[in-house]
């Protein structure tokens, strides 16, 4: 006997020692049979105006029928062939309402991007006057007694201040102030990265915002006090009246203009200048002009829920109308004088450039949460509508503060995860951020792939998958439902380009993935209960203004401590911390006291703070909570610097020389002396939910084996029972034990890329159980023939017989090797009388079966290990057994590619709206081609061996 045979558990088939008769309570029930809040949602996404309303309708009923609850609506284009449909247009409205009244009939819940494409904020109503800003600036170098007449030129953008190429060239352009100062004998010199700090690098990354520690040439300085404003000097020619005194001088014409940024990939009728990031009022005009109208286009039904806003890949700005006034409001200082930093020269001294730049891009991202992120969400509200947000990007402002801005904050993972660490950090920091502000979803854009090949199946996702709702995501959104505008003759048909899992009613297992979705709901209802648990809180400090994205080259916040949860957040939390009398920190945020405690707290980013963070820290630690937070050299801004700088060394002495603030640099011992809230070997991932009394672990196996685990959890006195999310059923544990040092040891038989729930919710004064594990052994080899029947528009008319089972891909019958579908395999045996629990192991099926026994359905297998208990459905004597097996599209794909191609005019006509021509020699279309001739098959189909087992 094989390994995975004898390794058939309580949580695979629900066969425990002792199991509750029936769901015995509300939660029980909804754990079985999730309610639609629990359930999945998708990316829906139209390309280029290709829409229908016959499209609309089957692509939501089949949102439906597979078991979503509903979907966010995006517009793009991507270079797909232009529909009929022009974004924003009379007929874009007629169907958007078509879509709400659909969604409405259906149950479904939808929501809208904010605009065309998925970045960020724009479209052609956008004027340059209205959208992003960018301050720029033109020299001129001059002398003393110099009788010619100076005229400065109106400054031009650079290319490091453009996030790609603009379109086309805006002729605008306003005057901010002339600076004119002595030209410094080493006029190179400049700070480090000084055009990220002052945010006129649009890629600007945090990781450049360090401080830097040089002590600047004095050859190079430039004092403040010889700096002069000659705004009033200037005629709107550039020229400027004015004669310099003795010595050489630098006059600099300082205006600021768009960034020529454009909302992508979005559709031509939809793609214009991205908004004015810092400006209600241009926001204003964006929502009267799109979003308005789609509100509208609902006409108050509830299918229409929300307006999202997805990751912010548009770049840098720095400059609005009425920034300078807002600047002097928060940082107590004129700014226009300091402009000189803008350039990268020292004013004064290193240490006051960078306070100014520090300043300059505190008050950007304060005016962008405001001004874009909390009024957007102020206007959603104010229609009854949730504020959906992926808070993250290269943007300036700061992600941990923007995501409380949000009803419904999301993150994102790709199938790229265990390569890039960008998803776990954003996964992180959002999650957190909802665990910090009492949110009970955390959503997550899913799945999401650079190369949507159709090789995604639900069995290969599921990892990855159970890794995101192990760091905090609770709602997959997949990526990405494709809306299918063309006759249902033609696919696989619509894609997102190159880009996504093809979630779509036309992949060939979609339909058939009801029992994957029902699992995942399962997921999602349990971790939407209760509140997040984690022993450590990690707060980033004041060092850099704000933290958008994390950087290639820094460690990613709280990311390895085992047996322990983390939460990541910023200094604004500190507002809503409180101590309780053992030293655990509490969160209260809006009134409500949060659950989780906090035995630790780390402050990374701080060797510079403001004195108010400071002070808040030290009184936390008076109330005995355990901080870790680098020494504070001084604070960051310019404003009020020297007697900031002196109340923080002040608090040094007091909290750090005291010891009652420890280093930074002890956190790691720290954390180790904690008890593990779960003790598991390094390829299990956990999640603590609590509710009320009830501890909800969620325990998934990362690896693509089996094995037997003993894990153990921080709870004592309680009953650990198995929930298992594949199947609804619930089962004491067969094996545990209470441990002396008060935690409990649960024995978990786990297969390849498995998950359990592991619950305490009922008091025991047991101290640990111990059952025989399960054994089964072969009882019948299905090698008898097999009669397979083929959907006749993929594979052959009349039913094939198989002697013996083997992959479709290598059979020499090309319908047969090409196929892609649904294949019946039918087929009978006899079994004497029935003694005990028989198992059906269908060994390897590609990629997913249902199973049918004597006409009773037995549900659809959709992961490795494909087994299903078949007791109740078994008779002594001849059985018959049908199982559906779905494969890929790749092998049709692959078959097609050695056939004539479509002609250009056939393939208008296809995207038109015409079916697929009788004549064609290929039977699959497709927008975006993958696969080649020359590409190697797939497995597919039911590959067996086929084993029936006997409980011994």
């Amino acid at each position: 006997m094989n390994l995975p045979r004898l390794l058939l558990t309580f949580i695979s088939f629900g066969v425990p020692c002792i199991a509750y008769s029936a769901p015995a309570d509300l939660l029980e029930n909804r754990f079985a049979n999730p309610p639609d809040s629990a359930r999945p949602y998708a990316w829906w996404h139209c390309m280029n105006g290709n829409m229908s309303k016959e499209g609309i309708t089957k692509d939501l009923e089949a949102m439906k029928a597979v078991g979503l609850a509903g979907f966010h609506q995006f517009d793009a284009g991507l270079e797909i062939p232009p529909g009929p449909v022009a974004y924003n247009s009379t007929k874009y409205h007629e169907l958007m309402a078509y879509t709400f009244a659909e969604a409405e009939r259906l149950g479904l819940r939808g929501g809208v991007h904010n605009s065309s494409g998925w970045s960020s904020t724009g479209g052609p109503w956008i004027t340059p006057e209205n959208s992003m800003k960018t301050l720029i600036w033109s020299e001129v170098k001059t002398s003393g007694g110099d009788t010619n007449k100076i005229v400065l030129k109106v400054p031009e953008i650079t290319k490091i201040q453009q996030k790609g190429k603009p379109p086309e060239k805006y002729d605008f352009y306003r005057d901010v102030v002339v600076l004119a100062f002595p030209t410094p004998k080493d006029d190179q010199y400049r700070i480090e990265n000084w055009a990220a700090k002052s945010l006129t690098e649009s890629g600007a990354r945090t990781e450049k915002f360090i401080t830097d520690l040089r002590a600047a040439p004095p050859e190079s300085i430039v004092p403040s006090a010889q700096v002069l404003n000659l705004s009033d000097r200037m005629d709107a020619s550039g020229n400027l009246t004015w004669t310099p005194p003795s010595g050489d001088w630098t006059v600099l014409r300082i205006g600021y203009t768009t960034t020529g940024v454009v909302n992508h990939p979005a559709s031509k009728a939809g793609q214009g200048l991205e908004v004015d990031k810092l400006s209600r009022k241009a926001i204003d005009i964006h929502w009267d002009a799109l979003i308005k109208k789609i509100i509208a286009d609902a006409g108050g039904k509830r299918s229409m829920a929300s307006i999202l806003v997805d990751s912010f890949e548009v770049g840098a700005q720095n400059w609005t109308e009425s920034f300078n006034q807002e600047f002097q409001k928060r940082r107590g200082y004129d700014l226009l004088p300091q402009l000189l930093c803008l350039t990268g020269r020292v004013m004064d001294d290193t240490e006051t450039t960078e306070r100014v730049l520090w300043d300059l891009r505190r008050t950007v991202a304060e005016l962008m949460q405001e001004n874009y992120f909390a009024y957007f969400a102020e206007k959603c509200r104010a229609h009854g509508l949730e504020f959906a947000l992926e808070p993250y990007g290269n943007g300036t402002f700061d992600a941990s503060a923007t995501t409380f801005t949000a009803d419904l904050p999301l993150t994102e993972f790709w199938q790229e995860k265990k390569t890039s660490p960008l998803w776990q950090w954003t996964t992180q920091v959002v999650a957190s951020g909802a665990h910090l502000s009492g949110h009970s979803v955390v959503g997550a854009e899913s799945f999401t792939a650079i190369d949507g090949d159709w090789t995604d199946t639900p069995a290969n996702l599921k990892s990855l998958g159970d890794w995101a709702f192990a760091k905090g995501v609770n709602r997959y959104y997949f990526h990405t439902t494709v809306h299918q505008s063309m006759d249902d003759s033609i696919k696989p048909g619509m894609t997102f380009s190159r880009f996504g899992g093809n979630f779509h009613r036309n992949n060939t297992w979609y339909l058939k993935c009801r029992a994957w979705m029902d699992y995942i709901a399962r997921c999602q209802f349990i971790l939407q209960q209760g509140s997040y648990q984690a022993d450590v809180l990690g707060l980033y400090g004041d060092d850099r203004a704000f933290d958008n994205l994390p950087t290639p080259k820094e460690p990613l916040g709280l990311m390895n401590l085992p047996g322990l949860n983390a939460d990541l957040g910023g200094m604004t939390s500190l507002n809503d911390l409180s101590v309780e009398p053992n030293g655990d920190l509490r969160v209260t945020y809006k009134g409500k006291l949060l659950d989780t405690r906090y035995k630790l707290l780390l402050v990374q980013r701080g060797e510079l703070m403001l004195p108010q963070n400071v002070a808040l820290l030290g009184e936390l630690a008076d109330k005995g909570a355990k901080i870790y937070a680098p020494r504070p050299l001084r604070s960051p801004s310019f404003g009020n610097h020297a007697e900031a700088d002196k109340t923080i060394q002040t608090l040094v002495k007091r909290y750090w020389d005291s010891g009652l603030i420890h280093e930074a640099k002890e956190f790691s011992a720290a954390s180790k002396a904690l008890t593990p809230d779960c003790e598991a070997p390094d390829s299990i991932l956990f999640n603590h939910h609590r509710d009320g009394a009830t501890d909800f672990y969620f325990i998934s196996n990362q690896q693509a084996t089996t094995c037997e685990i003993t894990a153990k959890f921080r709870i004592s006195g309680k009953q650990p029972e198995l929930w298992n999310p594949v199947t609804g059923e619930i089962t004491t544990a067969p094996n545990w034990q209470a441990l002396p040092d008060g935690r409990t040891a649960v024995s978990l038989s786990l297969t390849e890329s498995d998950s359990v729930f592991v619950v305490f919710r009922k008091p025991t004064k047991s101290q640990g159980q111990t059952t025989p594990k399960l054994v089964y052994s072969p009882l019948v080899n299905l090698s008898n023939p097999w009669k397979v029947t083929f959907d006749p528009k993929w594979g052959p008319k009349e039913p094939v017989t198989f002697d013996q089972l083997t992959p479709l891909n290598e059979n020499s019958n090309d319908e047969i090797k090409h196929f892609s579908g649904t294949a019946v395999y039918h087929t009978t045996f006899d079994l004497a009388q029935i003694k005990s629990s028989l198992v059906l192991d269908l060994g390897k099926v590609e990629v997913l079966a249902r199973v049918t026994l004597n006409g009773k359905d037995l549900g659809t297998l959709w992961k490795p290990p494909f087994r299903v208990d078949i007791s109740q459905a078994a008779i002594p004597g001849k059985n018959q057994l049908e199982v559906e097996v779905t494969d890929l599209w790749v092998n049709r794909l692959i078959g097609d590619a050695a056939l004539p191609d479509f002609d250009a005019k056939t393939r208008q006509e296809i995207l038109a709206g015409k079916p697929l021509p009788a004549d064609a020699p290929r039977q699959t279309f497709l927008v975006f081609k993958r696969w080649k001739k020359t590409d190697k098959l797939v497995p597919s189909g039911l590959i067996g061996p086929v084993v029936i087992e006997q409980q011994q």
